[in-house]
């Protein structure tokens, strides 16, 4: 008698088959591209080529550790086994692996995960970008009020077709928002559920505004805010609009392959060749989400002329 398949999801442009319940994912009938066990992944060698606080990186293997959560080895991007820690949490669990873990499996296979959020304009991913706490999921989730869907939150995964053009790659249909964020978009946060313990930031689910196709690059917004900034849109080129885009790199230091680094740049090089890349600078203090909406529809408006 053959054992139960394991439930396979679609998430980052990859079908993944888990032991871990994933139901943030849509759920389908795939052919899986990646594993996701639990097992013990304690012994490891302890000579990596790249390694940090809670990482290290292998040839073909890395290694997180969530002190309180999990161990996660991501390995020749296709595999991931999981090992939880005491009172490690399935939704902690899943924040980790979603976030980190992906992005290192995401790396190994040579494709591009940036820090940033997308919607879908005119058919194509206007990609929003920037440091944590820039606000590109605020910006994403202000879009999705004036009727735009969703394309990918936090992590958007690129990859390059035949012509060498930039395709974005859908996440999953959730956002993860800040409590204060959640209400100036009209949601009330305590219908949502914490991503994790104390932290005041919440996940909303995207129900019906979320498109679940690869799309072309239209653009990158990249955030910055600023302490006594003024709303401000500067066009990049040249060094500064390849470095832009690569600084915001989604888990940069985990690179670690020649072979992998070539193919980063690849992708870096790619984008700016081919899709527009602006910096939107806005103040540290206050909502400004409305105004910083309408300037970019202009900025598009005007580009498409």
């Amino acid at each position: 008698m053959k054992n139960n398949p394991l439930p396979a999801y679609q998430v980052f442009g990859l079908f993944v088959e888990s032991e871990l319940s994933l139901p943030e994912l849509i759920e389908g009938d795939f052919t899986p591209d990646v594993s996701i066990r639990f097992g013990d992944v304690k012994e490891q060698p302890d000579l990596p080529s790249v390694s940090g606080i809670s990482y290290k990186s292998f040839e073909d293997k890395f290694l997180l550790k969530v002190s309180g959560v999990a161990c996660f080895l991501v390995e020749s991007g296709n595999r991931i086994i999981i090992d939880r820690e005491e009172g490690g949490s399935d939704d902690e669990i899943r924040l980790f692996l979603l976030g980190s873990a992906f992005g290192a499996l995401i790396h190994q296979r040579g494709i591009l995960p940036l820090h940033g959020s997308a919607i879908v304009m005119d058919n194509q991913a206007l990609i929003f970008s920037g440091n944590s706490g820039a606000g590109k999921s605020t910006l994403a989730a202000g879009f999705l009020n004036r009727g735009f869907k969703l394309l990918a939150d936090d992590v958007c995964v690129i990859t390059l077709n035949k012509e060498g053009e930039p395709i974005a790659h859908p996440g999953y249909p959730q956002m993860k928002l800040w409590g204060d964020s959640l209400e100036n978009l009209g949601h009330k946060p305590v219908n949502l559920k914490r991503i994790r313990g104390n932290i005041k930031k919440y996940a909303l689910p995207i129900v019906t505004d979320f498109c679940n196709v690869p799309l072309p690059v239209k653009g990158i917004y990249i955030i910055n805010a600023k302490t006594n900034g003024k709303i401000n849109l500067k066009n990049l080129t040249g060094v500064a609009k390849f470095n832009a885009v690569n600084s915001n790199t989604y888990r940069l230091n985990f690179l670690n392959r020649e072979g992998n680094s070539i193919a980063h740049f690849k992708h870096i090089e790619a984008i700016s060749k081919k899709c527009f890349v602006k910096r939107l600078e806005r103040p540290t203090k206050g909502f400004y989400i409305n105004r910083l909406i309408e300037l970019i529809e202009l900025d598009i408006r005007r580009n498409a002329r």
